[in-house]
């Protein structure tokens, strides 16, 4: 049985029905925006197996469909984080973003460096550089995405820190002191796969090497006969001490 608390202001927190404190993973989806419900999927996933989840919303969108991402306030991101730690059912905090979601991860992990308020980062299916706006009204218009040039619209922002956020810009990932776990699918079809192979390349030159699961002709999200796979390595990873 599992068991959701609302958060005051953060959101709706997935556990076990057993009482007692115990590790946690913030999740953030990417451009499918928070009301389609694969964060909740997640976090449920998740809670299922004695873990805490707790979905992070940003940018737009509704049950309907995706909005917009633009401009969203990263370091707004990282307070939730801060707050969420000290949840007093939380033990040990970490974080977990899909596809755009994975993007912003590694940039919250980039940006902020050990001063995140998270233990370990999981992304799958990341970019390896700021990627620019999401527009969902272009993308419905059926056009191609925006080049990541300096000029394009900016997914996101941080007071002080804007200049690492630009579009183009790669994500200096190697900053980043602790665990990191990457996945992707090498036929994706939405993100190049590569992109997370080059993230792996950054963090293993910089002497802290990711835990990397690539997986030969799945694409962007992995068939349902590979995914409980992903799941294994992933509650590994946030289960390790």
């Amino acid at each position: 049985m599992l068991k959701i608390e609302d958060v005051e202001g953060i959101g709706p927190l997935y556990g076990p029905e057993a009482d007692g404190p115990g590790p946690a993973v913030a999740i953030l989806h990417g451009s499918e925006g928070p009301g389609a419900g694969w964060s909740h999927r997640f976090a449920a996933i998740l809670a299922a197996h004695g873990m805490r989840a707790l979905p992070l919303a940003y940018g737009t969108g509704d049950v309907w469909g995706a909005g917009e991402i633009r401009e969203v306030d990263i370091a707004a991101l990282v307070e939730q984080g801060a707050r969420l730690r000290g949840h007093p059912s939380i033990t040990t905090l970490d974080l977990f973003g899909w596809s755009r979601g994975g993007e912003l991860a590694m940039h919250m992990a980039a940006v902020a460096g050990a001063e995140l308020p998270f233990r370990r980062v999981a992304a799958h299916a990341p970019a390896d550089h700021c990627v620019p706006a999401f527009d969902i009204a272009r993308m419905r218009r059926g056009e191609p995405r925006p080049e990541a040039t300096a000029d394009a619209g900016r997914a996101w922002v941080w007071a002080g820190q804007d200049d690492r956020l630009v579009p183009g810009r790669p994500i200096e990932i190697e900053r980043f002191p602790r665990p990191v776990f990457l996945s992707v699918g090498a036929a994706d079809e939405v993100w190049d796969h590569r992109m997370t192979l080059r993230l792996a390349d950054r963090l293993a030159t910089a002497g802290n090497p990711a835990d990397l699961f690539v997986v030969e002709g799945q694409g962007h999200a992995y068939d349902f006969g590979v995914e409980p796979e992903l799941w294994r390595r992933l509650l590994a990873f946030f289960r390790a001490p």
